[in-house]
Protein backbone atom coordinates (compact mmCIF):
# COMPACT_ATOMS: atom_id res chain seq x y z
CA UNK A 1 0.00 0.00 0.00
CA UNK A 2 1.60 3.31 -1.04
CA UNK A 3 2.00 6.29 1.28
CA UNK A 4 -0.91 8.18 -0.29
CA UNK A 5 -3.16 5.45 1.10
CA UNK A 6 -1.62 5.31 4.55
CA UNK A 7 -0.65 8.82 5.65
CA UNK A 8 -2.25 12.13 6.37
CA UNK A 9 -0.69 14.87 4.25
CA UNK A 10 0.04 18.29 5.76
CA UNK A 11 0.69 21.04 3.22
CA UNK A 12 3.14 23.76 4.26
CA UNK A 13 4.10 26.86 2.32
CA UNK A 14 4.10 30.62 2.12
CA UNK A 15 0.74 32.36 1.54
CA UNK A 16 -0.35 31.94 -2.07
CA UNK A 17 1.94 28.98 -2.73
CA UNK A 18 -0.96 26.85 -3.99
CA UNK A 19 -1.98 24.79 -0.96
CA UNK A 20 -5.70 24.91 -1.77
CA UNK A 21 -5.04 24.01 -5.41
CA UNK A 22 -2.94 20.99 -4.50
CA UNK A 23 -5.38 19.85 -1.79
CA UNK A 24 -8.31 20.03 -4.21
CA UNK A 25 -6.34 18.17 -6.87
CA UNK A 26 -5.37 15.38 -4.49
CA UNK A 27 -9.04 14.88 -3.73
CA UNK A 28 -9.94 14.74 -7.43
CA UNK A 29 -6.92 12.91 -8.83
CA UNK A 30 -6.47 10.30 -6.10
CA UNK A 31 -9.75 9.04 -4.67
CA UNK A 32 -7.87 7.67 -1.67
CA UNK A 33 -7.52 11.22 -0.33
CA UNK A 34 -10.23 12.92 1.70
CA UNK A 35 -10.20 16.71 1.49
CA UNK A 36 -9.93 18.23 4.97
CA UNK A 37 -9.02 21.88 4.53
CA UNK A 38 -8.14 23.32 7.89
CA UNK A 39 -7.23 26.51 9.67
CA UNK A 40 -3.81 26.76 11.24
CA UNK A 41 -5.07 26.08 14.76
CA UNK A 42 -6.19 22.50 14.09
CA UNK A 43 -4.89 19.91 16.54
CA UNK A 44 -3.02 17.65 14.13
CA UNK A 45 -2.44 15.14 16.93
CA UNK A 46 -6.10 14.19 16.42
CA UNK A 47 -5.69 13.82 12.66
CA UNK A 48 -4.61 10.21 12.85
CA UNK A 49 -5.25 7.54 10.27
CA UNK A 50 -6.78 4.20 11.17
CA UNK A 51 -7.32 1.79 8.29
CA UNK A 52 -10.45 0.38 9.92
CA UNK A 53 -12.20 3.66 10.65
CA UNK A 54 -11.24 6.34 8.14
CA UNK A 55 -9.20 7.27 5.11
CA UNK A 56 -6.30 9.70 5.02
CA UNK A 57 -6.82 13.41 4.62
CA UNK A 58 -5.03 16.43 3.22
CA UNK A 59 -4.61 19.30 5.67
CA UNK A 60 -3.57 22.87 4.82
CA UNK A 61 -1.36 24.48 7.45
CA UNK A 62 -1.83 28.22 7.02
CA UNK A 63 0.46 29.60 9.74
CA UNK A 64 3.89 29.43 8.12
CA UNK A 65 5.41 31.33 11.06
CA UNK A 66 4.58 28.65 13.65
CA UNK A 67 4.91 25.10 12.40
CA UNK A 68 2.96 22.12 13.77
CA UNK A 69 4.37 19.11 15.56
CA UNK A 70 4.45 16.11 13.27
CA UNK A 71 2.43 13.07 14.35
CA UNK A 72 2.75 9.49 13.20
CA UNK A 73 1.20 8.66 9.82
CA UNK A 74 1.76 12.24 8.66
CA UNK A 75 4.00 13.58 5.93
CA UNK A 76 4.80 17.25 5.46
CA UNK A 77 4.88 18.64 1.92
CA UNK A 78 6.52 22.03 1.33
CA UNK A 79 4.89 23.90 -1.57
CA UNK A 80 6.97 26.51 -3.41
CA UNK A 81 5.63 28.84 -6.10
CA UNK A 82 8.48 28.78 -8.64
CA UNK A 83 7.23 31.53 -10.97
CA UNK A 84 9.73 33.98 -9.46
CA UNK A 85 12.90 33.76 -7.40
CA UNK A 86 13.03 35.48 -4.04
CA UNK A 87 13.56 39.26 -4.25
CA UNK A 88 17.14 40.44 -3.88
CA UNK A 89 16.24 43.04 -1.25
CA UNK A 90 14.55 42.58 2.14
CA UNK A 91 13.68 38.91 1.65
CA UNK A 92 15.72 37.50 4.53
CA UNK A 93 12.57 36.90 6.60
CA UNK A 94 11.03 34.92 3.73
CA UNK A 95 14.15 32.83 3.32
CA UNK A 96 14.28 32.06 7.04
CA UNK A 97 10.63 30.93 7.01
CA UNK A 98 11.25 28.72 3.97
CA UNK A 99 14.37 27.20 5.56
CA UNK A 100 12.41 26.26 8.69
CA UNK A 101 9.71 24.60 6.57
CA UNK A 102 12.36 22.87 4.49
CA UNK A 103 13.88 21.36 7.62
CA UNK A 104 10.63 19.66 8.62
CA UNK A 105 9.38 18.78 5.12
CA UNK A 106 9.49 15.24 3.79
CA UNK A 107 9.41 16.50 0.20
CA UNK A 108 8.93 19.59 -1.94
CA UNK A 109 6.21 20.34 -4.50
CA UNK A 110 6.99 22.97 -7.14
CA UNK A 111 3.70 24.73 -7.93
CA UNK A 112 2.64 26.87 -10.91
CA UNK A 113 5.38 25.21 -12.98
CA UNK A 114 3.37 25.61 -16.20
CA UNK A 115 3.82 29.39 -15.81
CA UNK A 116 7.43 29.29 -14.60
CA UNK A 117 10.46 29.70 -16.84
CA UNK A 118 13.19 27.07 -16.82
CA UNK A 119 15.56 29.67 -15.38
CA UNK A 120 13.26 30.31 -12.41
CA UNK A 121 12.81 26.59 -11.79
CA UNK A 122 16.58 26.16 -11.95
CA UNK A 123 16.95 29.01 -9.42
CA UNK A 124 14.73 27.19 -6.94
CA UNK A 125 16.53 23.89 -7.56
CA UNK A 126 19.79 25.64 -6.71
CA UNK A 127 18.19 27.24 -3.65
CA UNK A 128 17.20 23.81 -2.37
CA UNK A 129 20.71 22.51 -2.99
CA UNK A 130 22.24 25.47 -1.15
CA UNK A 131 19.96 24.97 1.85
CA UNK A 132 19.88 21.18 2.09
CA UNK A 133 19.73 20.33 5.79
CA UNK A 134 21.66 17.47 7.42
CA UNK A 135 23.22 16.56 4.07
CA UNK A 136 19.86 15.19 2.96
CA UNK A 137 18.46 16.33 -0.39
CA UNK A 138 14.68 16.34 -0.22
CA UNK A 139 12.77 14.86 -3.18
CA UNK A 140 10.99 17.27 -5.52
CA UNK A 141 7.82 16.75 -7.57
CA UNK A 142 6.19 19.23 -9.95
CA UNK A 143 2.54 20.24 -9.84
CA UNK A 144 1.92 20.88 -13.54
CA UNK A 145 -1.37 21.99 -15.14
CA UNK A 146 -3.32 21.35 -11.92
CA UNK A 147 -2.03 17.80 -11.66
CA UNK A 148 0.64 15.73 -9.95
CA UNK A 149 2.36 12.95 -11.91
CA UNK A 150 0.15 9.86 -12.10
CA UNK A 151 3.08 7.72 -10.98
CA UNK A 152 3.66 9.84 -7.86
CA UNK A 153 3.17 7.78 -4.69
CA UNK A 154 3.83 10.42 -2.07
CA UNK A 155 6.88 11.19 0.05
CA UNK A 156 8.55 8.93 2.59
CA UNK A 157 8.50 10.25 6.14
CA UNK A 158 11.73 11.96 7.21
CA UNK A 159 14.32 10.30 9.43
CA UNK A 160 14.55 10.76 13.17
CA UNK A 161 17.41 13.25 12.68
CA UNK A 162 15.13 15.43 10.61
CA UNK A 163 12.48 15.22 13.34
CA UNK A 164 15.04 16.44 15.87
CA UNK A 165 15.69 19.40 13.60
CA UNK A 166 11.94 20.02 13.51
CA UNK A 167 11.86 20.42 17.26
CA UNK A 168 14.81 22.81 17.11
CA UNK A 169 13.14 24.90 14.42
CA UNK A 170 10.04 25.37 16.55
CA UNK A 171 11.88 26.82 19.53
CA UNK A 172 11.94 30.31 18.03
CA UNK A 173 9.68 33.10 19.21
CA UNK A 174 6.14 32.91 17.91
CA UNK A 175 4.92 35.64 15.59
CA UNK A 176 1.41 36.43 14.41
CA UNK A 177 0.00 37.47 11.09
CA UNK A 178 -2.33 40.46 11.05
CA UNK A 179 -4.80 41.58 8.41
CA UNK A 180 -6.12 45.05 7.68
CA UNK A 181 -9.10 45.78 5.42
CA UNK A 182 -9.72 48.95 3.43
CA UNK A 183 -12.76 49.93 1.38
CA UNK A 184 -12.43 51.87 -1.89
CA UNK A 185 -14.77 53.01 -4.62
CA UNK A 186 -12.19 53.04 -7.42
CA UNK A 187 -8.38 53.02 -7.52
CA UNK A 188 -5.49 53.71 -9.84
CA UNK A 189 -4.17 50.16 -10.00
CA UNK A 190 -0.64 51.15 -11.03
CA UNK A 191 -0.32 53.51 -8.06
CA UNK A 192 -1.49 50.87 -5.58
CA UNK A 193 0.86 48.17 -6.86
CA UNK A 194 3.82 50.55 -7.04
CA UNK A 195 3.12 51.68 -3.48
CA UNK A 196 2.86 48.13 -2.17
CA UNK A 197 6.04 47.13 -3.98
CA UNK A 198 7.87 50.13 -2.56
CA UNK A 199 6.60 49.26 0.91
CA UNK A 200 8.24 45.87 0.58
CA UNK A 201 11.43 46.75 -1.21
CA UNK A 202 12.27 50.15 0.31
CA UNK A 203 10.57 50.07 3.71
CA UNK A 204 11.08 46.38 4.40
CA UNK A 205 7.40 45.89 5.17
CA UNK A 206 6.65 42.17 5.55
CA UNK A 207 3.52 41.89 3.41
CA UNK A 208 2.48 38.27 2.92
CA UNK A 209 -0.88 38.46 1.16
CA UNK A 210 -3.02 41.00 -0.70
CA UNK A 211 -6.52 40.12 -1.91
CA UNK A 212 -9.00 42.45 -3.57
CA UNK A 213 -11.63 42.85 -6.26
CA UNK A 214 -11.75 46.49 -7.28
CA UNK A 215 -12.86 49.00 -9.87
CA UNK A 216 -9.88 50.69 -11.47
CA UNK A 217 -9.17 53.76 -13.54
CA UNK A 218 -7.29 51.67 -16.10
CA UNK A 219 -9.86 48.96 -16.91
CA UNK A 220 -13.60 48.85 -17.58
CA UNK A 221 -14.01 45.43 -15.97
CA UNK A 222 -13.45 44.57 -12.34
CA UNK A 223 -9.85 43.60 -11.48
CA UNK A 224 -8.88 40.88 -9.03
CA UNK A 225 -5.60 41.34 -7.17
CA UNK A 226 -3.70 38.36 -5.77
CA UNK A 227 -0.52 39.29 -3.93
CA UNK A 228 1.86 36.77 -2.36
CA UNK A 229 5.13 37.35 -0.46
CA UNK A 230 7.14 37.88 -3.65
CA UNK A 231 4.83 38.51 -6.61
CA UNK A 232 1.67 40.34 -7.72
CA UNK A 233 -0.99 38.95 -10.04
CA UNK A 234 -3.90 40.90 -11.50
CA UNK A 235 -6.59 39.56 -13.79
CA UNK A 236 -10.17 40.17 -14.85
CA UNK A 237 -12.52 39.21 -12.03
CA UNK A 238 -15.20 36.63 -12.68
CA UNK A 239 -18.24 38.76 -11.92
CA UNK A 240 -20.55 35.74 -11.97
CA UNK A 241 -19.06 34.36 -8.72
CA UNK A 242 -18.48 37.56 -6.76
CA UNK A 243 -20.18 37.63 -3.38
CA UNK A 244 -20.32 41.32 -2.52
CA UNK A 245 -16.80 42.25 -1.44
CA UNK A 246 -16.19 44.56 -4.39
CA UNK A 247 -13.95 47.40 -3.31
CA UNK A 248 -12.48 45.63 -0.26
CA UNK A 249 -8.69 45.39 -0.10
CA UNK A 250 -7.22 42.92 2.41
CA UNK A 251 -3.53 43.29 3.28
CA UNK A 252 -1.91 40.70 5.54
CA UNK A 253 1.58 40.51 6.98
CA UNK A 254 3.83 40.75 10.01
CA UNK A 255 4.10 43.90 12.14
CA UNK A 256 2.43 46.02 9.48
CA UNK A 257 2.13 49.80 9.73
CA UNK A 258 -1.64 50.26 9.46
CA UNK A 259 -1.46 54.05 9.24
CA UNK A 260 1.04 53.90 6.38
CA UNK A 261 -1.05 51.34 4.49
CA UNK A 262 -4.15 53.51 4.91
CA UNK A 263 -2.28 56.48 3.47
CA UNK A 264 -1.12 54.32 0.57
CA UNK A 265 -4.62 53.08 -0.23
CA UNK A 266 -6.09 56.56 0.11
CA UNK A 267 -3.44 57.97 -2.24
CA UNK A 268 -4.34 55.30 -4.80
CA UNK A 269 -8.01 56.27 -4.96
CA UNK A 270 -9.06 57.83 -8.25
Amino acid sequence: MNSLNTQNIVLLGLPGSGKSRVASNLHKQFDCINLNQTMANIDLSKAQYSEKTTRPGCFEWNDFLNLPQKQCNQTFWLLIDVRNPLPKNNSEWLEESLKKMLMVADGIVFTFTESASLDDQAWWNQWLTNHAELDVKKPVVRFLNQSLPVSFKGFVAASSKAKDSQNESQSTQSLELETFCFQVERIVLEHLLMGLDSSRQNLGMQITRVKAVVKTLEYANLVEIEGTPYRWDTFAADESILSGDIGKIEISGIKLDQAWLKQLVDASKS
